[in-house]
């Protein structure tokens, strides 16, 4: 799955970018396609506000997380996303 990275008031990070691909590549198991999907990190006040979007099997699927540290607002996108994609995974295999 390929993630388009934005940063605001924050410097880019590879390490970071490679995590995120790393967790979010793995709900690519609940979806058939993925059109499109951006990850956007945005710090105030000190904290991290991440917001995940993904177009995939003609859906939208969105999750924010905020936190003091970077990966910790990736794992929390993480979560949530799965309770997301495996909800609709479910609802189109009973169809």
């Amino acid at each position: 799955m390929k993630i388009k990275f934005t940063w605001k008031h924050l410097d880019r990070s590879e390490t970071t970018e490679d995590y995120a691909n790393e967790k979010l590549g793995r709900l690519k198991k609940y979806v058939h396609e993925v059109t499109k999907s951006e990850l956007s990190f945005e710090k105030v006040h000190g904290s991290i506000t991440a917001v995940f979007n993904m177009h995939a099997d003609k859906a939208d699927f969105n999750a924010h997380n905020t936190d003091k540290e970077i990966h910790a607002c990736i794992d929390g996108i993480e979560e949530k996303l799965e309770h997301q994609l495996s909800h609709h995974h479910d609802k189109r295999a009973k169809h």
